[in-house]
C-alpha cells in the first residue's frame, strides 16, 4: 500500500516513490534519445516534478532539517561558483580555437550564454527568497515560469539555429547548406 489509511506518506514511501520516479525518467530519457524525440522527456520531467512536490506535501514527517538546508545552500552557490569559473575558462579556450575547427565557436557560445543564464537564474531567486516567504501556491508558479522559460529557449534555439557548416565525410569536408566561413584548416578524418 503506497499511502497510509490517514492519507499520509511515511518518508520511506515517499524515498520510494522518487526513486521509483528516478528509474522510470532514465528509461524514458534513454529511449527517447534512441528515437529522437526530446520533447517527451521534457515533459515527462515537469510533470514528474510537479507530481513529487503534490506527494511531498503528503509526507509525514522530517526531511530536512535547518542544517540540512544550510549545507545545501553553501553547497549550490559553490557548485554553481565552481561551474561558472570551468565555463568561462573553457569558452576562452575553445573560441581561442575557433580557427582551427569552426564548429567550437557555437559551443564557446553556448558555454558563454549558459553560464550567464545560470548566474541570473540564481540572482533573481536569491533575492526572491531573500525578500519574499513562498507559499506553496508561489512554489508552483515559480517552477511553471521556470520550466516554460527553458520550454521556450529550447524550442527558439532549435527553430533559429542555422545549419549551415562544414561536414567531414570520407576524408574530405563537405559543405551544408550555405557556410558564412570557410572549411576548417585541420585534416578530416
Amino acid at each position: 500500500m503506497l499511502i497510509n489509511s490517514n492519507n499520509y506518506m511515511t518518508l520511506k514511501q515517499y524515498q520510494r516513490v522518487k526513486l521509483g520516479f528516478v528509474i522510470v525518467l532514465a528509461i524514458i530519457f534513454s529511449q527517447s534519445i534512441i528515437f529522437k524525440n526530446y520533447l517527451i522527456p521534457i515533459a515527462v520531467m515537469i510533470a514528474s516534478a510537479l507530481v513529487l512536490m503534490l506527494l511531498r506535501r503528503q509526507v509525514k514527517g522530517v526531511i530536512a532539517d535547518e542544517r540540512d538546508w544550510a549545507v545545501g545552500g553553501k553547497s549550490a552557490l559553490l557548485s554553481i561558483q565552481i561551474y561558472a569559473w570551468l565555463a568561462t575558462i573553457s569558452m576562452f579556450v575553445l573560441y581561442g580555437l575557433r580557427d582551427i575547427n569552426p564548429a567550437y565557436e557555437p559551443i564557446a557560445i553556448t558555454l558563454a550564454f549558459s553560464t550567464c543564464l545560470l548566474m541570473l537564474v540564481y540572482a533573481v531567486i536569491f533575492k526572491y527568497y531573500n525578500h519574499f516567504k513562498l507559499s506553496n501556491k508561489k512554489t508552483i508558479y515559480l517552477v511553471l515560469a521556470i520550466a516554460l522559460f527553458f520550454a521556450v529557449a529550447v524550442v527558439s534555439l532549435r527553430v533559429f539555429s542555422g545549419e549551415d557548416n562544414w561536414i567531414c565525410q570520407k576524408g574530405t569536408w563537405h559543405k551544408h547548406g550555405n557556410p558564412s566561413f570557410p572549411a576548417p584548416s585541420i585534416q578530416c578524418r
